[in-house]
């Protein structure tokens, strides 16, 4: 099993990195102090996570914190004999936080298994925004909906309360993934889910096809692509100004 955890504080001036431990392959990098907020990166030194791996992340971010935690490059899920690999995230935002969860999009290689669970614990009046975004494979070697098994389940706790749950599961061979209800052609599919920001009109961008959906609390943001690049320009539009009081 391989760990990360940390924990960000607001010490008067700016928010710190007040606590951090990982384990091989991950680690993150040194945090990039912007004017508004401060950045972490998640980077790792394997090319991708292979079959047997467990990566267990916890994001702690404390009282008055402004936090963007992002990755260094798209995770690649290697092909896999029979169990796959695994990764858990735990995210909280205590009061007047402000956090924006980016990972990575995620490119399931032929015969990969992946399972993902994010688990997210939010004061109610924290900002949280957070983007999911999967490609359907390696389109330009002919490798489109080849894997075996992705899963992705995100819950985010609001208080005590449990209320919204994003659960997606995707098995090539119980349905046709590029049809209606699923990728529809399109070769990259994405999730936005913001919480106490107001994101306005969705943007126009080509390439893009985009609805968004009120929850019991919170927005959420579905997406169509042809590339991962397009919804991450996409992302950062509907989340301009994010971080501005």
């Amino acid at each position: 099993m391989s760990e990360l955890y940390l924990r960000a504080e607001n010490n008067g001036e700016r928010t710190v990195i007040s606590d951090s431990r990982f384990t091989s392959p991950i680690k993150i990098a040194k945090p990039f102090y912007r004017n508004e907020y401060t950045e972490v990166m998640m980077m790792t030194a394997s090319a991708g996570i292979l079959e047997g791996d467990w990566y267990d992340i916890g994001i702690n971010a404390g009282k008055d914190t402004a936090l963007k935690f992002t990755g260094q490059s798209y995770t690649k899920i290697f092909k896999s004999e029979n169990r796959g690999a695994s990764q858990r995230v735990d995210i909280s935002a205590e009061e007047g936080t402000k956090l924006l969860y980016m990972p990575c999009p995620v490119i399931p290689f032929g015969h990969s298994v992946f399972n993902s669970q994010t688990e997210i614990h939010l004061a109610e009046n924290s900002r949280f925004a957070m983007c999911d975004i999967i490609s359907c494979g390696r389109a330009a070697m002919k490798e489109s909906f080849q894997f075996d098994l992705y899963r992705s389940r995100t819950a985010v706790y609001i208080g005590e309360k449990l209320k919204f749950l994003d659960n997606v599961r995707l098995v090539p061979s119980e349905a046709e993934l590029s049809g209606i209800g699923f990728f529809e052609k399109h070769t990259h599919m994405g999730m936005i889910y913001v919480y106490g920001f107001d994101i306005g009109e969705l943007p126009e961008c080509d390439g893009i096809e985009a609805a968004a959906t009120t929850a019991e609390m919170g927005i959420c943001i579905r997406i169509s692509a042809y590339s991962a690049d397009e919804i991450v320009h996409f992302s950062e539009k509907v989340l301009n100004g994010f971080f501005k009081k």
